[in-house]
This record gives structure tokens, sequence and C-alpha cells, in this order.
């Protein structure tokens, strides 16, 4: 499986998902617990091939994972979509580059 990055175009947040092909993670992500309620002609996918690694059977990630989220936000550069009051307990806050600023 490859890891595909499927994003809302609106801004409205990114997932990392596992498929054989772009449409098909398009598709996971669409029935899936985040990007679910985004129109599908507002989703855009692109290749994640450094997330390869973390697949573990399921089909995307869980952002909510403290591992997982330490890995994306360390190896990966990503980050919430703006900092809250969950900042000081986050396992990757050292990684974030909204602490960082």
């Amino acid at each position: 499986m490859k890891a595909y990055r499927v994003f809302d175009v609106n801004g409205e947040g990114a997932i990392i998902v596992f498929a054989e092909n772009a449409t098909k993670a398009k598709s996971v992500a669409s029935i899936g617990d985040y990007l679910f309620d985004t129109k599908w002609t507002d989703l855009r996918v692109l290749r994640e091939p450094d997330a390869d690694c973390l697949y573990d059977g399921k089909p995307e990630l869980d952002w909510y994972d403290p591992e997982t989220r330490k890995s994306l936000v360390r190896d990966m550069g990503w980050a919430c979509l703006e900092p809250s009051w969950e900042c000081d307990t986050c396992q990757a806050k050292e990684f974030c580059r909204h602490l960082q600023e």
C-alpha cells in the first residue's frame, strides 16, 4: 500500500491514507473519519512516500494517536491548523512549527 496525503482545497484539513492509487486514496478519505463531510470535488491527493513506513494495516492514519502525530510533525512537517490549548500536552510540541515561531 502507498501513502497519500488527501486534503481539502478550502484548508479544512488533511489526512494520510493508504491505497493502491490516488483515486482509491480519495475514496478512502471521503468515507474515513476526518474528511467524510468534504465534497468530493474539494478533495485533492498527493503521493506521500515518506509515510509508506507508517502503514499498519489501517486505511488511514490517526492524527490523535500520540506516536503517529509525533512522526508526522517531526518527519513530515505537519501541524495543527492553528495553535490551541492542547499544545501544552501535545507529544509533538518540541517539533511543532507553531511553537517554534
